[in-house]
Parts: C-alpha cells; structure tokens; sequence
C-alpha cells in the first residue's frame, strides 16, 4: 500500500451507502495456545487516514498515557503515537513488532496508531456492516467496534473484519473530557417544546448531543442509522408535521450512513426543507463538500458545543427568514 497518494486519490460518488476501509492486521498470541499465533483483521475510513508510513523513530514522552508510546515529528507536525495492540491489551507473538503507522485525522485530533501490517483498501456497503447489538441498558455506551463485515473474497474468505471504533480511544484518553465541562457549563434556554431528531451510531456522541440540545431547550429523538432515523422521521411527522425542527446527523453508521440518510430526506418532498446538520469526527474538506453537494445547511466537526449550538441556531434563523420571504 502506497500511502498517501493511493488515500487522497479515493473519493466516493456521494450517495451510493458505500465506504472505504483501511484493512490492517493485529497478531496475538492464543490466550489457549500459547504456541499459536491469532491474526485479527480490522478497518478505519479511509476518510479519517491521511497516510501509512513505516515506523519511524519515537520520542518518548514523561507521564503519557498507557496506550502512548510517545510522539514522532512528521514533516514539521507532532503526532501522538497509539500503540493500538496495547490498547486492545492483546500478547505481541515474540517476534513480531508493529512496523507501520496508520496516521490519522478527525474530531480535529491527528493521530498516528501503530499497527503490525497493513494490506489493502476494501470497498464495502454499509448495509453489509453489521452493527454490534449492545444490551438495552447498554444503548448510550460504546462498544469498541462500530461494526462487523463478513469476507467473501480472496485467502480471507470467510473470517470476520471488524471496524474498530477510533474514537472510543480517544475517549478512553481523556481528550473529550473538556468537551463535557463545555457542556456543563452552557446555560439553560427556556424548553420551545420542539423536536431535533439525532442520528448517530455512538453512544458517546448522542449523549453529548442530547445534553447540548437539551441546555439549549429542545426535546431529542435518538437513531443509531439512517434507516432507524427515517422510520423515526416518519413517526415524528405523521404526529405533528410542525413538531420536527432540525436533524443531526453522524456520516459514518452502520446499516446506512448520513450521506445516503440525508440524500433520502432531500429527495422526499415532505421534508427537503427540514435543517440538516452533518456532525462527525471526519474533519477533511472533501467530506464538507460531500455535504454540502446533498443539500445540508452545516457540517460541524465533533465536538464543540457552543460551535454545534450556533451552527444549529443559524440554521433555524437562516430557514425561517426564507419561510418568511415565501409567504410575503
């Protein structure tokens, strides 16, 4: 895998419920066995990696982290080294070293995770990824896996990939922990007794959200997809067409992601004038755009509150004063 040139050169037509996945390799010994070598096979978005580079030489850091093996200097930028074996506590087989770095950017975070091989960008459906079912008491934790896809090609024909949820390191970090305090220290709007429907596959994300949204005086509806999302639509609409004033949505979700969610919003004549705000961690240009081509009225990179709060607000005031010219 070339790196770099190969990731920036992959863009996918919007719309279509598909993604690109980094394809990379954890090994580990059988807990069982301690003479057998396990091989996990496990992706990230291709659009949250900037490039893969060969291990270079890491600066240690005093006090880090657990999971952080330090930093290294890449072109000029500082990035923080995750030691992704360690953080999914697995035995290293003797012998076999992480030698490749999957450096990575989203929720404006740039982070290198340290992996023992990379092999290939996949291209898969999102309705083939299948979402790891937590208990219902579970519904507002993570899991460390945003989901599992089935192999059907190939010598891996058969096994089992899993998506592995970046996000819930960053989380198990400590970076958004500010993020709550922002959250806490918003002040409280008088309730409009209205609705904004929620779409978002992490539990951590919809949490946030829903404190924001309530600080700020509206009622939530919660999905974890797109598909959950237009049901919940549906219901919401057939009880009060009035009641549903804007939608959150997340772009990476199993099942069907937010382009292809908002895409049907935007092409069902009932709701193409609803405000819609893209929230997701995936911070580059090319998925602005992506947005912006459906229709949305903000893309927001999670998660800053008070910035989340004022995209929300403009969009309302920005749908409003269209109503308004319309009916003058």
């Amino acid at each position: 895998m070339s790196g770099k040139t190969e990731i920036e050169n992959l863009v996918l037509q919007v719309g279509t419920n598909q993604m690109e996945l980094v394809d990379f390799r954890i090994f580990q010994v059988d807990k069982n066995n301690p003479d057998k070598v396990m091989e996990g096979i496990y992706g990230v978005n291709v659009a949250k990696v900037i490039e893969i580079i060969k291990l270079p030489e890491i600066t240690p850091v005093p006090n880090a982290n657990p999971f952080q093996d330090g930093v290294i200097n890449l072109r000029g930028i500082v990035i923080p080294i995750i030691n992704l074996a360690r953080w999914m506590r697995v035995i290293e087989p003797p012998g076999i070293t992480s030698s490749q770095v999957i450096v990575t950017e989203f929720s404006n975070i740039r982070l290198g995770f340290l992996v023992h091989q990379s092999v290939q960008i996949r291209r898969v459906s999102w309705k083939s990824i299948v979402p790891i079912n937590l208990p219902s008491s579970a519904s507002n934790k993570d899991s460390s896996v945003v989901g599992t896809i089935k192999l059907n090609e190939g010598p891996d024909t058969g096994r089992v990939l899993l998506i592995l949820d970046f996000e819930s390191i960053v989380e198990e970090m400590g970076l958004y922990s500010r993020q709550e305090h922002d959250i806490e220290s918003l002040p409280k709007q008088e309730a409009t007794g209205k609705t904004v429907l929620v779409v978002d596959d992490s539990g951590v994300a919809r949490n946030m959200l829903s404190k924001a949204l309530d600080k700020e005086g509206y009622k939530v509806a919660l999905a974890r997809n797109g598909e959950e999302g237009l049901s919940l639509m549906e219901q919401i609409w057939r009880k009060d067409p009035e009641n549903l004033v804007a939608v959150i949505s997340d772009v990476e979700m199993p099942v069907m992601d937010g382009y292809s969610f908002v895409k049907k919003i935007k092409e069902n004549p009932d709701w193409k004038n609803i405000p819609v705000i893209m929230n997701s961690s995936m911070s580059g240009t090319e998925n602005m755009r992506k947005g912006r081509e459906l229709g949305i009225d903000e893309y927001v990179v999670k998660f800053e509150p008070q910035k989340f709060l004022d995209a929300l607000n403009s969009a309302l005031v920005r749908h409003r004063e269209i109503r308004e010219a319309a009916k003058g």
